[in-house]
C-alpha cells in the first residue's frame, strides 16, 4: 500500500522514469494532453487528486518508501525509550492504592488486535510527527527563533494549548461512549480495567480515534496561535508534556501535578477506566466537571 501511496506524490511522480515504450519510439515523459485528459474519466481523475493529496498530507517531506519507513522505526525507538525511563521513574513513586492490595489486579494479556492496532498507530503516528515538524518549519502561524519567543507566544500559549486540547478532546472522547461509536471504536481501549503497561496501553486504541485525537491537538494548537500567537518550541514542549502524562497515566503510579490552575492526576484517567462514564479529559478536569462526568477517586476496596 506504501508504494501505491508513493506514486501519487508529486515528488516521486517527478521521479518516476520514461518508461520502455517511450524510450523506444523516442517520446519523453511529458504530461498528458489536454485530449488525453478529456480522455480519463471524471473518477479516474478524482481519485488521483485525492490520492495525491493524501500523500502529501501523510508524506509532506517527501520521503521515498525506506526513508518513510526508517522514520517509523526511529519513532518508535524513541516512544520505547521514553517509556523505559517512565517505567524506571515509576520504581521511586508509590502505586495507586488499588494496586497495593494482597491481590493483584487483572492485566489482560496482549492478543492479535491488540498488535495489529499497535502496529497501525505507529504509522499514524509517525505521518503525524512528519506533518508537524513540517508545520514547525513552513507555516506562517508559527514563530521560530529565539528573538520571535515572547510571553504570550511562550508560556502562555503553552498554557492555553493544554486547556484547549482538553477542551476539545474531552466532549470527543465522551461521544466516543455512545452506544455506536463505542462498540465499534472506543471497546477496544476500555479491555483494560487497570492499565500498567505504559505505552502499550496508552497506545492500544482504534486507529479512528487516534487519529481524532491528533487532528484535535492539531486543532487546539491552530486556535492558541490564532490567539496569542505560538513559539515552535511551544509546540515540541506540549507534545513532549502530552505524550510523558499520557504514558503514566497508563502506569498505575500515584503521581499528580498541580500547576497554574491545571491538576492532573494519574488518578482521574483510572477512574475513567474503572467507570468509563466518567472523567473524559486527559489532563484537566474542568470540563467533566463542567459537563457533570467528573468522579474523584476512590480505592479499589471502596
Amino acid at each position: 500500500w506504501l508504494k501505491l501511496l508513493f506514486r501519487f506524490h508529486p515528488a516521486c511522480a517527478r521521479r518516476r522514469p520514461p518508461r520502455s515504450s517511450d524510450r523506444t519510439s523516442g517520446l519523453s515523459a511529458s504530461p498528458p494532453s489536454s485530449h488525453a485528459k478529456r480522455g480519463r474519466r471524471p473518477q479516474q481523475g478524482a481519485m488521483e487528486s485525492a490520492m495525491t493529496s493524501f500523500a502529501h498530507l501523510v508524506n509532506p517531506w517527501q520521503l521515498s518508501v525506506l526513508g518513510w519507513l526508517c522514520c517509523v522505526v526511529l519513532e518508535q525507538i524513541t516512544l520505547h525509550t521514553l517509556d523505559a525511563t517512565v517505567h524506571w521513574l515509576c520504581t521511586f513513586v508509590k502505586k495507586l492504592p488499588s494496586r497495593q492490595g494482597p491481590k493483584p489486579v487483572y492485566e489482560r494479556p496482549i492478543e492479535w488486535l491488540d498488535k495489529l492496532y499497535l502496529n497501525c498507530n505507529s504509522l499514524v503516528e509517525n505521518a503525524f510527527v512528519q506533518i508537524l515538524t513540517y508545520h514547525l518549519s513552513h507555516s506562517s502561524n508559527v514563530d521560530r527563533g529565539w528573538a520571535a519567543l515572547g510571553l504570550l507566544n511562550g508560556p502562555v500559549a503553552l498554557w492555553l494549548l493544554l486547556i484547549f486540547n482538553d477542551m476539545l478532546y474531552a466532549p470527543a472522547h465522551r461521544a466516543l461512549h455512545h452506544p455506536l461509536l463505542y462498540r465499534w471504536i472506543h471497546k477496544h481501549h476500555h479491555r483494560v480495567a487497570f492499565p500498567k503497561r505504559g505505552q502499550v496501553d496508552a497506545r492500544n486504541e482504534h486507529p479512528v480515534e487516534q487519529i481524532m485525537a491528533m487532528s484535535l491537538w492539531y486543532i487546539a494548537a491552530q486556535l492558541v496561535s490564532k490567539l496569542t500567537g505560538i513559539h515552535a518550541v511551544v509546540m515540541v514542549i506540549h507534545f513532549a508534556i502530552t505524550t510523558l502524562l499520557a504514558l503514566f497515566n497508563h502506569t498505575g503510579a500515584d503521581l499528580q501535578l498541580s500547576v497554574c490552575g491545571i491538576d492532573w492526576a494519574v488518578r482521574a484517567h483510572e477512574m475513567h477506566h474503572r467507570k468509563p462514564d466518567k472523567n473524559f479529559g486527559q489532563f484537566v478536569m474542568w470540563f467533566d466537571k463542567l459537563m457533570g462526568t467528573y468522579v474523584p477517586y476512590s480505592s479499589h476496596s471502596d
